[in-house]
């Protein structure tokens, strides 16, 4: 409570009317609350370590997340403006600081929220399990009453006795399951579509609809789910006195129901499994979202920036050796914040393990990285440098790109499920073409950077033989790594053709 609190407080609107030296003081203020939150942030992922090293490695993400982000020395810089009664420049830096300290928030809070729901996840696997068990059960228990003559089905009641007892005990046990704050939500959400169309269909007046409300309060707290399994309930009981009673039909058509009823609650289940893996997918796409708009804004700055130094050099008034070197060199840093970026984002990526042309793709991407650090670093500043930044952008874009449409694929998904639940039908689990045919349009951007690459490889080769003194051992690092990539594209396109076949 206490880290929401602060955080809170730092999120607050800025802009008031008091005048420029209590803004810049209140401003120097947060600045300073804020540093102490860092250390404080820093105890506790340290003090964590052993007991709780999931929480220890998030308070680890948020500071590391924090210190890219240079919140603290932001505060003063804000500070600093709001001095000299820049308030437009201040206002600006506020916004950006703003949003930078929810997303912190936002990490901060998703510790509990994943918990959560893993924990609910395990849980309803536990139950699909159960259920299905029951199901198969009572499948077999009304394949052997058709079987059985009509004189010895009463000694099949003890056996609907039995599964009924399991059902009864599956619903107390999902009954007492912790937060059902989630399905209830999603139930009710149901309930009041259901409702709404029912009113749109045949209105009622107020009277009736209160005397509704007095006759049957027990109906309308009820639950589709909770729905499905009592009458699955209320089927086997009466199943139980027709095998009694050496009723055949009866109980098979009582059996019957039960088995429908049963299978409908299992698709209750099934579908908040669903709604938890597509908010986990949601989140997950969220982070890269982040993530590949920073990276594409750094490498950006970096490629401005590597520009205005080639310019210069081509200038009258070239900067000498070692101050170019110093700028080079600070360009260089800043393309490794982007590389760690990188990184960081694969691990997201290689986590969910189904978008394997997205990682290749910003493996190939962090390569080129990789190599424009090293050309930065050796004060390599020419087309060819600039090129290889041109490249990172358009893949960084392109993915950027990709996830957006993901995250819109995903929320259309949700509409579409709700949809199709309002209208009664079911809801498709297949892979979308889109995917497919998304994966298909980065694996053929990835072969065009492949075939780019080989072109300028090949022209650097042979400038490189020309001159005795070259050092060709980089570049013949660069092939090697190109003859990969290439391998690394050939399986990601046999393994999407035998997952369609599949």
């Amino acid at each position: 409570m206490f880290l929401r609190f602060v955080f809170c407080g730092l999120v607050v609107i800025f802009g008031t009317s008091l005048l420029a030296q209590e803004l810049t003081n209140k401003q120097r203020n947060l600045g300073g609350r804020y540093a102490q939150l860092e250390q404080i942030l820093l105890r506790l992922s340290e003090t964590s370590g052993s007991s709780n090293p999931r929480q220890a490695a998030l308070l680890k993400r948020v500071l590391l997340e924090s210190k890219d982000k240079l919140l603290v020395r932001r505060f003063e810089t804000l500070a600093n403006i709001l001095e000299r009664r820049q308030l437009s420049d201040a206002v600006n830096g506020q916004m950006e600081m703003e949003q930078d300290l929810l997303l912190l928030l936002k990490l901060l809070e998703s510790e509990n929220r994943n918990e959560r729901r893993e924990e609910e996840k395990e849980k309803i696997k536990e139950f699909l399990k159960d259920l299905e068990e029951i199901l198969q059960g009572e499948r077999t228990l009304r394949n052997q009453t058709q079987q059985q003559e009509t004189p010895h089905l009463p000694t099949l009641e003890k056996n609907q006795q039995q599964i009924r007892h399991r059902t009864e005990m599956l619903r107390d046990r999902i009954a007492e399951q912790e937060g059902p704050d989630r399905r209830q939500t999603t139930d009710n959400r149901q309930q009041e579509s259901q409702q709404d169309n029912s009113n749109k269909e045949q209105p009622e007046s107020s009277e009736s609809q209160s005397e509704q409300s007095e006759q049957s309060p027990q109906k309308q707290e009820s639950s589709p789910s909770q729905q499905a399994m009592q009458q699955a309930l209320e089927r086997m009981k009466q199943a139980e006195q027709k095998l009694k009673a050496a009723e055949k039909a009866g109980a098979i058509d009582e059996q019957e129901e039960a088995i429908a009823q049963l299978q409908r609650f299992k698709e209750e289940l099934e579908k908040i499994l669903r709604q938890l893996r597509e908010e986990e997918l949601m989140q997950s796409l969220e982070k890269l979202e982040e993530r590949f708009k920073r990276m594409l804004r750094q490498e950006q700055a970096v490629r401005s920036q590597t520009e205005r130094l080639i310019s210069e050099l081509a200038g009258e008034s070239a900067p000498d050796q070692r101050q170019m070197k110093i700028r080079a060199d600070r360009l260089g840093i800043d393309q490794q914040s982007v590389i760690d970026d990188a990184e960081s984002a694969l691990v997201l990526l290689r986590d969910d393990g189904t978008a394997q042309a997205m990682a290749e793709s910003l493996v190939q991407a962090r390569f080129d990285m990789v190599e424009v650090k090293n050309r930065l670093e050796r004060t390599v500043l020419d087309t060819t440098t600039l090129h290889i930044e041109d490249a990172v952008i358009d893949s960084l874009q392109e993915m950027l790109s990709a996830v957006q449409a993901a995250i819109e694929e995903a929320r259309q998904r949700q509409e579409n499920a709700d949809n199709q639940q309002q209208s009664g039908g079911g809801t498709s689990v297949e892979e979308p073409l889109s995917q497919v045919l998304a994966e298909l349009r980065m694996i053929r951007s990835m072969q065009q950077r492949v075939n780019e690459r080989t072109k300028r490889y090949d022209d650097e080769i042979k400038q490189g033989l020309e001159k005795p003194e070259a050092d060709l051992s980089l570049l013949k690092q660069a092939v090697e790594e190109l003859a990969r990539q290439q391998n690394r594209i050939s399986r990601i396109l046999h393994d999407l053709r035998i997952g369609r076949e599949k």
